[in-house]
């Protein structure tokens, strides 16, 4: 249970002081985003730029994945979900602390994009595009991207933008809102509208089961189906913590190789693969010692820094713990 976890007991999380917050900077960061948005021409080719669309993603522009959650597409959108973030966050930043919560924030917007994505990888949409001389534009559509792909091997266009896309932080929030519920299941609350109290809990089930109605509205333009992958990505998280996984993928890497330092110790290891002369192939010696400073070298700066006697090292250890294993 969530309950039961060391940031959920009386008193409140013990690091909070330590680390700050991490809420008014995301808040800051997503009004300031929306403000350059507006800036005419530059801001609008600039909101191009963060924008989610399948079409982006099959030509590598990947940063899109995360950068579209911090741009929205109108006034309204903003506000709800700069309200939504700090009326929920508050809550659960206070519990997770601001390192977890970041997690948490990105973790579920990215579930959100990648299932909004899921479902609308094959769609069809409009693009804007170029002539090659770069003066004249024109708009096609609906297309499939394999359709518009071969449109453009055999006309002289470049695609400028296309329509269709995703933009905004609903996804990370509703991760952010389920969150709360996990936490916070009991907390009284009270929605715009109607005006009802209920359970946090409740309101989020109410929310939960509305998206899920609506995303079978083919004719919305609200893309629902990020909003419910946010919800799932920020229930599979918090479901992570409370069975001890609170570890990010560096820290879970270099937990790895420090098992595998203590490992090498317990063996006492000094033997080298190929004859048991202090040597490996490369003819560097090592020894348990030797593969000691190159583990840590190896967790703290990564495997680009060993300069190739260290390579060697690694190499031969890792090759006699597996002569060891198949003994």
């Amino acid at each position: 249970m969530l309950s039961d976890r060391d940031y959920m007991r009386p008193g409140g999380p013990r690091y909070m002081s330590d680390e700050g917050s991490i809420l008014k900077p995301l808040l800051w960061l997503n009004v300031i985003v929306f403000v350059v948005c507006q800036f005419g021409a530059f801001g609008s080719r600039f909101q191009d730029l963060l924008v989610l669309h399948p079409w982006y993603i099959r030509h590598g522009e990947i940063w899109r994945l995360g950068s579209y959650m911090f741009a929205h597409g109108g006034l309204f959108h903003i506000l709800f979900n700069m309200w939504g973030l700090y009326l929920f966050g508050q809550l659960v930043e206070r519990a997770l602390g601001p390192r977890r919560f970041l997690n948490l924030y990105l973790c579920s917007g990215l579930l959100g994009g990648l299932a909004w994505m899921a479902a609308n990888w094959s769609g069809e949409f409009y693009a804007k595009c170029l002539l090659n001389n770069g003066y004249i534009t024109r708009m096609l559509g609906p297309v499939t991207a394999n359709e518009l792909g071969a449109i453009l091997r055999e006309a002289d266009l470049t695609v400028y933008s296309v329509t269709g896309g995703v933009v905004g932080a609903s996804g990370a929030v509703f991760g952010v809102m389920v969150a709360a519920a996990m936490t916070f299941p009991n907390v009284q609350m009270a929605l715009l509208f109607p005006p009802v109290v209920m359970k946090l809990r409740t309101m989020v089930i109410c929310y939960a089961v509305i998206e899920v109605w609506q995303s079978f509205d083919q004719s919305s333009s609200v893309a629902h189906l990020a909003h419910l992958g946010g919800a799932l990505g920020g229930f599979l998280y918090m479901r992570r913590l409370s069975q001890g996984g609170s570890r990010g993928l560096w820290p879970s890497l270099t937990a790895w190789l420090g098992r595998l330092r203590r490992r090498w110790r317990a063996r006492g290891f000094k033997v080298i693969p190929g004859g048991g002369s202090g040597v490996g192939d490369g003819g560097v010696p090592y020894s348990a010692a030797a593969v000691d400073r190159v583990l840590e070298k190896l967790s703290r700066e990564g495997y680009g820094a060993l300069n190739d006697e260290e390579q060697e090292i690694l190499r031969a250890a890792s090759e006699q713990l597996k002569n060891r294993r198949s003994r």
